[in-house]
């Protein structure tokens, strides 16, 4: 299980050094582990949040879980290239608010 906060400090230090050459401090390779560390596909996750609250405890936690994970995304979402991984991120950010 992903390190939360290993994704926060990478999108801190990218939000305030700027993005670099190390794939620590790059923000696709960012979004690309959150991405890769969801617990979820996003139809899966669209589908659970629309009746959250019906669900079980274990599809709730996991619907948490990928809240939680994509919240060091909001911080580099303007330093991403366009790519496949931003799109997918983009979806991934307006559903965020939906998720418990």
């Amino acid at each position: 299980m992903p390190n939360v906060s290993r994704f926060y400090l990478r999108a801190g230090l990218i939000g305030d050094l700027g993005p670099m050459g190390s794939s620590l401090w790059n923000p696709d390779a960012l979004a690309a582990d959150i991405l890769a560390a969801l617990p979820l596909q996003l139809e899966q996750a669209a589908e659970w949040a629309a009746n959250w609250q019906q669900r079980p405890w274990t599809e709730i936690l996991a619907l948490r879980r990928c809240k939680k994970l994509l919240g060091p995304a909001q911080y580099i979402r303007d330093y991403l290239s366009t790519t496949p991984t931003a799109r997918e991120l983009d979806q991934w950010l307006a559903l965020r608010e939906q998720l418990p």
